[in-house]
């Protein structure tokens, strides 16, 4: 009995070895936690280039609406079966002229913008470019070197419906046909580029854009009813028409995500801390000093922070050196992605024909 009560004491004591380990597992786990870092994500606006450099210096740009003649102000025109009054087709041209805008002028390459019209007698869908005497008049009068015209706009619906079942929720399996009713809203503009001293057109092109609608209710009519603001819809339509033409020509800000290391450490808290409040240049001189005095780890974490900082303030080239120097003491793979980012950035500025140290 005395050696069952042994063992048993035995077995408890190994127990509890088990549970506490070893003490020099406790004193080995303590600073690997001290070297735990966690991330962040942050949303920052970055500049993409457009789909083609037509031009990279700042300007004015003067845009070109091309009207219909007075005399058809009461005029109806026909798109296929769409019917459309002129004074609506003059609203709906001018909605894109501004879409366009909306995108154009946050652009680094826009001065200011001017807005023009000419007179035209007929609606086409891709008109001649205007002869270079009448667009350099143009550009004349409104001090600008570059002309975005609005040669021609179309536009279209289909409308096509069917019959749906619609099961109910009840344990019957029943339910009830309904009529379900489809718009497709089309536009399509056709733009010419016009640059001051260039005897040809920079660029022409010829654009579509479609709005889907969709409805359901227990007739045609009803369906219909049910339908969103047909009017206001060709608006919309007409204002992504005149951003989807902007888009090729102006570089955009497009929002992105980034990352920042945080820590257990009381500084790398601290800067996080005014990082969370947009106080970056608060967290900046925090994440600085402990970039050139704290140890190799630390210090690459708060390097790569740096590089976030530059990056906000679009010192692009800043940004770099501050990456390749926590790759010096940390070679991450997560650091040399964000590098190979702002490399590509650097280059996209130097098509663009902007600077990269934010000077």
């Amino acid at each position: 009995m005395n050696v069952r009560s042994a063992r048993g004491k035995n077995k408890d004591q190994g127990r509890q070895r088990i549970a506490r380990g070893p003490w020099w597992v406790l004193f080995l786990f303590v600073p690997l936690l001290h070297g735990c870092y966690t991330t962040r994500e942050v949303g920052i606006q970055v500049l993409h280039p457009p789909e083609k450099i037509f031009f990279n210096t700042p300007r004015n740009i003067v845009l070109l609406n091309r009207m219909l003649e007075e005399k058809r102000w009461n005029d109806t025109l026909i798109f296929h079966d769409l019917k459309v009054p002129v004074k609506m087709y003059h609203e709906i041209s001018w909605k894109t002229i501004y879409g366009f805008t909306d995108v154009a002028s946050d652009s680094p390459w826009t001065d200011n913008i001017l807005f023009d019209s000419v007179f035209v007698d007929s609606v086409e869908t891709m008109p001649p470019p205007l002869p270079k005497g009448q667009r350099d008049r143009i550009m004349d009068r409104n001090e600008a070197l570059t002309c975005v015209d609005l040669s021609g706009l179309w536009l279209s619906d289909s409308i096509y419906t069917k019959e749906e079942f619609m099961v109910s929720d009840g344990e019957d399996g029943g339910g009830e046909w309904f009529t379900v009713v489809n718009v497709i809203l089309t536009i399509q503009t056709s733009w010419y580029l016009y640059q001051r001293e260039d005897t040809l057109p920079m660029d022409s092109t010829l654009l579509l854009d479609t709005l889907h609608l969709s409805s359901a209710g227990f007739s045609y009519r009803d369906a219909v009813g049910r339908l969103p603001n047909i009017r206001k819809a060709i608006d919309d339509l007409a204002s992504m028409a005149g951003q989807h033409n902007a888009y090729r020509i102006f570089p955009v800000w497009d929002p992105v995500t980034r990352i920042y290391y945080t820590g257990s450490k009381k500084k790398m808290k601290e800067a996080a801390r005014y990082a969370g409040k947009n106080q970056w240049m608060a967290a900046a001189l925090i994440w600085k000093k402990l970039a050139l005095t704290a140890g190799r780890k630390l210090a690459a974490k708060a390097a790569f922070n740096m590089a976030l900082v530059s990056e906000i303030n679009d010192k692009l080239d800043i940004a770099v050196s501050w990456l390749q120097r926590s790759l010096e003491m940390d070679d991450s793979p997560v650091t040399r992605n964000y590098l190979d980012i702002l490399k590509g950035r650097i280059g996209d500025y130097h098509k663009m024909n902007l600077k990269t140290s934010g000077s």
